[in-house]
């Protein structure tokens, strides 16, 4: 009795296993599920490989050598306010406000509707 040679071809596969539409279903089954570790860690290793394989060689483009963007500080420092130096400031711009001129100037008007805190 002759062995019988395993079939890869679509044909063989379908006869035994279902219809083409089944094994469509499987294949986006397949492509949709999520990438094993092992597939993603390999494909990564391979880049990283051919990477090397380029600088090696010297093909890799130069890289551009900017400035690494600014990251925020965590604890910024805020300076505490003097009391003393504000009193000033508010006694000097209500000394500066006529009150008795009808025309205030812009600035004038500003100050006055800002509230300081």
């Amino acid at each position: 009795m002759a062995r019988v040679k395993k079939s890869r071809s679509m044909r063989g596969k379908l006869g035994k296993t279902g219809s083409k539409e089944m094994m469509k279903e499987q294949n986006k089954a397949r492509k949709a599920s999520p990438t094993r570790r092992f597939v993603t860690k390999k494909a990564k290793e391979r880049k990283e490989q051919a990477h090397k394989k380029l600088e090696r060689l010297g093909l890799l483009p130069e890289k551009e050598v900017g400035a690494a963007p600014v990251r925020p500080r965590r604890f910024v420092f805020v300076k505490p306010v003097d009391e003393k130096a504000e009193q000033t400031k508010m006694q000097a711009q209500s000394n500066n406000i006529d009150n008795d001129s009808e025309d205030l100037s812009l600035d004038e008007l500003l100050s006055a509707f800002t509230e300081e805190k």
